[in-house]
């Protein structure tokens, strides 16, 4: 039998005494019951204290009509919350259009206390079955996340399926607890069902949750971008709060990987992966849940919270197309420099083909562009870390025949160098000079500079050459005295 306890129902009626009936019947049955008299009222209800049910009164239902379904629909984000007519008994002749009109079922006017409670507990348990909604986030499963990808197909309207998930969650789990995972989900749910509403209750949105840290939104292709701006803002912004101060300092959680050293698990963050049927075909939710699944992997070897649109339906076919795809898989706002293809390009280093094969590269492994063509022998390393000092503004500092002073080896340890991906260059005028895989990390330029008393001026090392400046450096033991 269906739990009553928690469950809330949005009561719509003009009739005050009616209302009072209903409300003390669905109260007797341990419902929680919010009330409204119109739109307005009905819209900060739903936006306050989201039902799990609607009743509306025919009055009501003949002013607004399918405006207030089409409302319900936006505002809770889910097309499944069950919306039961209360209808007059000469008003049945009209009820062949019920499933026309966005109605689940319909109860007639006047109803006794079991009918009633019949109805609406038949209503929740068809819709449990019927959605296999995640319990802990109450929004639709697997179950209606296929029909309403199936329905979308069907009805041939253009569509985007934006597939979202967590980055590092699991780690966050386990160092913080399940209940305080279960908060993250809760409020990761929150910020993806708000960011959905906000691009306007007129957009057909459905917001579900796969399964633990997996989400989805079914909206127009039009507004995905603006969508995942919007998600990806608010996570980054309220996301670091569930961290302890030592973790956001730090950016991340140290714990032991498999070879026994400690590693930093970054914070989390979050990969949207949008999948399009505007220049292709969609066929089934397999079929796109198969491109999605790739999209997201590239998606994972990038840095923080990324979105990216499959674009392989267009191959890569020229120039002016190649940049662009790169341009947006830059993240907004943080650099309006020329992409470094067209940098790489503009300087006569490598050609247009060239360029399209290497994103190509990129897009199917998840490496870094520059790493890509370096691997391909189209650049040197020298000619990339030079073009990319030009796009970044950030200096940068050749490590493939630079050997490390003793005394500069003993600032940090060898696991320091390993897990931050930094290491000392050299020392003058007060001033350390850190060779950095990320130079914006200014969590650990904060870090180093108070436990060396340098002021750091971070410089850019690029992976294949600091990879290789591990080797001749670090092969050793740490040496005697060494620091982190």
């Amino acid at each position: 039998m269906t739990n009553l306890v928690e469950k809330r129902i949005l009561v719509m009626e003009e009739n005050e005494e009616l209302l009072t009936i209903v409300e003390a019947r669905l109260h007797a049955r341990k419902y929680v019951v919010d009330s409204a008299r119109d739109l307005d009222q009905a819209s900060k209800a739903l936006a306050q204290n989201p039902p799990d049910m609607v009743l509306v009164g025919s009055e009501i239902w003949k002013t607004y009509g399918r405006e207030l379904c089409q409302r319900i629909r936006s505002q809770l984000g889910s097309s499944t919350t069950p919306i039961i007519l209360m209808a007059e008994e000469e008003e049945t002749a009209s009820l062949i259009m019920i499933l026309d009109s966005g109605l689940d079922d319909f109860i007639l006017k006047p109803f006794s206390t079991f009918e009633l409670q019949l109805r609406v507990a038949i209503n929740f348990h068809r819709n449990e079955e019927r959605i296999q909604a995640n319990p802990l986030t109450k929004l639709p499963g697997n179950l209606a996340i296929d029909n309403e990808i199936r329905r979308r197909i069907e009805s041939k309207e253009t569509f985007s399926v934006c597939y979202i998930d967590i980055d590092n969650f699991k780690a966050f789990n386990d160092a913080y607890g399940f209940d305080r995972g279960d908060d993250v989900l809760l409020q990761t749910a929150n910020i993806i069902t708000r960011a959905a509403n906000s691009v306007g209750t007129k957009e057909k949105i459905f917001v579900g949750n796969i399964g633990g840290d997996d989400f989805l939104v079914i909206l127009s292709m039009k507004f995905d971008h603006v969508f995942a701006k919007e998600c990806i803002h608010d996570f980054d912004r309220i996301i670091p709060t569930y961290y302890k101060d030592e973790d956001v300092q730090r950016g991340g959680i140290m714990i032991k990987n498999r070879k026994g050293r400690m590693a930093k698990i970054p914070m989390m963050s979050l990969s949207i992966a949008s999948v399009t049927n505007e220049n292709r075909r969609l066929e089934s939710p397999a079929q796109i849940a198969q491109i999605a699944a790739e999209v997201k992997n590239f998606l994972k070897t990038q840095q923080g919270s990324n979105f990216l649109r499959d674009r392989r339906d267009h191959p890569l076919r020229d120039l002016e197309l190649a940049v662009k795809v790169l341009a947006d898989n830059e993240k907004s706002g943080e650099s309006e420099k020329e992409p470094l293809g067209q940098i790489l390009l503009s300087a006569g280093l490598i050609t247009e083909q060239q360029l399209a094969e290497a994103l190509e590269h990129h897009f199917r492994t998840g490496q870094r562009l520059g790493q890509v063509l370096v691997n391909m022998n189209l650049c040197r390393s020298e000619d990339v870390g030079r073009m990319l000092e030009r796009k970044l503004g950030i200096r940068y500092i050749s490590l493939t025949e630079r050997k490390l002073s003793p005394g500069l080896a003993r600032l940090f340890t060898e696991e320091y160098v390993r897990t931050h991906r930094v290491s000392p260059i050299r020392v003058k005028d007060k001033k350390l000079y850190l060779a950095m895989i990320d130079p914006f990390d200014i969590k650990t330029v904060d870090y180093v500079e108070r436990i060396t008393g340098y002021k750091v001026v971070p410089c850019l090392a690029l992976e294949d050459e600091f990879e290789r400046f591990l080797e001749n450096n670090f092969t050793r033991s740490p040496a005697e005295g060494s620091r982190q």
